[in-house]
């Protein structure tokens, strides 16, 4: 296998905002290997600029005058660099990953998260890079990469099939979850988040008013969620800071419309949790 000469990550920011870039900015400077290369106050400009010039990491701010983000990647086509996404809005992020991004930043994001965000962009490129050293040349250059955070549906053949190695869903954020309800990869805040239900090897998710039937369980759930998150019987979890009050055995949920089991076997310690105005 070819040596790789490691050179810094050149980052480009694409941001109407001067504080976002000179928050990007300072971050750069504190990580070991990556290095500012230009700033661009919109996406016009970004255009130009990579025509032109060769970047690592694009962080790519979404809403902006002229053309957005997801305008820029849609006309910019097939770039070299890694794209994360930084916005203030999670919706984007089904769009972002439409676009094969790396990332996607909430903002505000601190520092740990920044660096995460970036260590990912360098496992990405060093497995692509190893599997491009390894591929056949008679063979195709695989557009699809298994580590993706957004990608997990690829064609194959007439059906959808599930890539190998995927980074496993749902995944965690400080402020939100990434669920998958059938094709599509969805954001759920967890201040929206009303409860969680078992049903088998799957789990019904409730939030802003809508019920979601995701693939995964009940233990792993109640162990990656914030501690604002209850489990009050062996089929339900709340969220502690939407209940609206206790009905005997039975957990009336912000708006009256849901209700939750509450186990007497978990009552005392469902109880500590809620705090003083239930006990």
């Amino acid at each position: 296998m070819k040596q790789t000469t490691m050179h810094p990550l050149r980052c480009l920011i694409v941001d109407d905002e001067s504080a976002a870039h000179k928050t990007i900015k300072f971050y750069i400077s504190k990580i070991p290997g990556l290095e500012f290369s230009e700033g661009c106050m919109n996406a016009v400009k970004a255009l130009e600029v990579i025509s032109t010039r060769d970047f690592d990491i694009i962080f790519l701010d979404v809403d902006m005058p002229y053309i957005s983000g997801l305008e820029f990647l849609r006309i910019a086509g097939k770039i070299s660099a890694s794209v994360i996404m930084t916005t203030a809005h999670a919706r984007f992020a089904i769009d972002g990953f439409e676009h094969h991004v790396a990332d996607f930043l909430l903002k505000p994001f601190s520092m740990e998260r920044f660096l995460k965000a970036v260590h990912k962009v360098r496992m990405l490129r060093i497995d692509k890079s190893i599997r491009t050293d390894l591929q056949d040349p008679g063979q195709g250059a695989n557009n699809c990469d298994p580590m993706h955070p957004f990608q997990l549906l690829v064609k194959n053949g007439a059906s959808d099939q599930i890539l190998p190695n995927l980074r496993q869903v749902p995944a965690f954020e400080e402020k939100m979850m990434w669920i998958r309800v059938d094709k599509i990869i969805l954001p759920v805040e967890y201040q929206h988040l009303l409860m969680i239900t078992g049903c088998g090897n799957y789990v019904h998710i409730y939030a802003k008013g809508k019920k979601h039937l995701v693939r995964t369980s009940l233990a792993l759930l109640s162990a990656r969620l914030p501690e604002t998150f209850i489990k009050t019987h062996k089929s339900y979890i709340i969220n502690g800071q939407l209940v609206e009050k206790l009905n005997g055995n039975e957990i009336v949920m912000n708006g009256g419309m849901q209700t939750a089991k509450l186990s007497r076997y978990l009552r005392s310690e469902v109880l500590k949790k809620l705090g003083p105005l239930y006990g």
